[in-house]
C-alpha cells in the first residue's frame, strides 16, 4: 500500500541514513559485540580461576587453619590452675640452742609466700629425743616465723631436720577480709612493744637465770582469750635464745609488764625482739562481749 503524503508514517531523512548505517555495519557491529563480550567472559573465568587457585594454595590455606584453631581449645588450664594454687611453704635447717643442761631448743624459720592463702600444718624435729611428737602451727599470709621446740631433753647436742608432715591451705575470703588483708590484720595485730631489754644472771646467784623484759600494748579494738609472744634473743644477727610468754584475757587498750626467763648463761644479747604468734582467722582467740 503505497503512503500517502502528510499521513504521518513518512521515514525522515535522519532514519534514512541511520537504517542505511545498520544495514551496511551490521556485521561489523556484531563481530565488535562478539568480541567485547569475549573479553569480559573471558576476564570473569580468570577471575574464578584465580580466585579458586588462591583459595586452594593461598588465602584458604590460612582461611582453613584460622577455622580450624577455632574449633581447638587454646585455654591453658593448666596455667590457670597452677597459679590458683599457693607456693609452697619455705623452710630453712634447723639451729639447736642450748637452754640448760641436758636440754635444747629447736627452732627452724619457716616462710608462707602467699598473700591470698594461710596455712596450718604439723611438723616434727626427726634426729631428736621428741622426733615421734608432731606439733601444729599455723603461718598468716606473707608471714616469716619461727617454728620451735623448747627444752627438749638430750644427752647431746642433737642434729634434727625439719619435717612438714600435714598441711592445710586456707583461702583469704576477700568478702569477709575487707578492706584488704592488710589492713585487716593490721587491726588486729596492733601490738606495740616498749622498752625490750636483756638482763644477764646475777653473778652472785648460784642459778644463772637470764631475763628479757618488756611492756605490750593492745592497741587493737579486740579483746584475747590469750595472746602468746615469740621472744628472740640476738647476739649481732645470731639467735641464741628463744622463748614463749602468754598475756591471759588481754583487753582490748590494756597494757602488761611481761618477762621470759631463761635458766642458763647466754652469749653476749643485743638485741630482744618480740613478736605476737595469734592465728586472727581462729575465731576462739577473741573474748566475746561480756566474757
Amino acid at each position: 500500500m503505497d503512503t500517502a503524503p502528510g499521513s504521518g508514517n513518512e521515514l525522515t531523512e535522519k532514519q534514512l541514513k541511520l537504517g542505511y548505517w545498520w544495514i551496511t555495519n551490521r556485521l561489523l557491529v556484531k563481530k565488535i559485540l562478539t568480541v567485547v563480550l569475549g573479553v569480559v567472559g573471558f576476564s570473569l573465568l580468570a577471575y574464578g580461576a584465580w580466585g579458586f587457585a588462591d583459595w586452594f594454595i593461598g588465602s584458604g590455606v590460612r582461611e582453613r587453619a584460622g577455622t580450624a584453631l577455632l574449633t581447638k581449645n587454646l585455654t591453658d588450664y593448666t596455667f590457670f590452675r597452677e597459679s590458683g594454687q599457693p607456693k609452697p611453704l619455705v623452710t630453712q635447717s634447723p639451729l639447736v640452742l642450748s637452754s640448760g643442761e641436758g636440754r635444747y631448743d629447736l627452732v627452724a624459720k619457716v616462710s608462707n609466700p602467699n598473700y591470698r592463702w594461710w596455712v596450718e600444718f604439723s611438723y616434727k624435729f626427726s634426729g631428736a629425743d621428741s622426733s615421734d611428737k608432731i606439733y601444729a602451727e599455723y603461718l598468716l599470709p606473707t608471714d616469716t616465723r619461727y617454728i620451735y621446740v623448747l627444752g627438749v631433753k638430750a644427752e647431746r647436742k642433737p642434729v634434727p631436720t625439719l619435717e612438714i608432715v600435714d598441711i592445710h591451705w586456707h583461702r583469704v575470703d576477700g568478702h569477709f577480709i575487707q578492706p584488704d588483708y592488710l589492713a585487716w590484720a593490721t587491726e588486729r595485730l596492733d601490738f606495740t612493744i616498749e622498752n625490750p631489754k636483756y638482763n644477764p644472771p646475777d653473778p652472785n646467784s648460784p642459778i644463772p637465770v637470764s631475763r628479757a623484759s618488756f611492756r605490750v600494748i593492745n592497741g587493737t579494738a579486740y579483746s584475747y582469750v590469750a595472746a602468746p609472744f615469740f621472744v628472740a634473743l640476738y647476739s649481732g644477727n645470731r639467735l641464741v635464745g628463744v622463748n614463749r610468754v602468754v598475756a591471759t584475757r588481754f583487753l582490748a587498750g590494756d597494757q602488761r609488764e611481761i618477762e621470759a626467763s631463761w635458766f642458763t648463761d647466754l652469749p653476749s644479747v643485743t638485741r630482744v625482739e618480740v613478736l605476737p604468734e595469734l592465728n586472727i582467722f581462729d575465731n576462739k582467740i577473741y573474748l566475746k562481749p561480756g566474757e
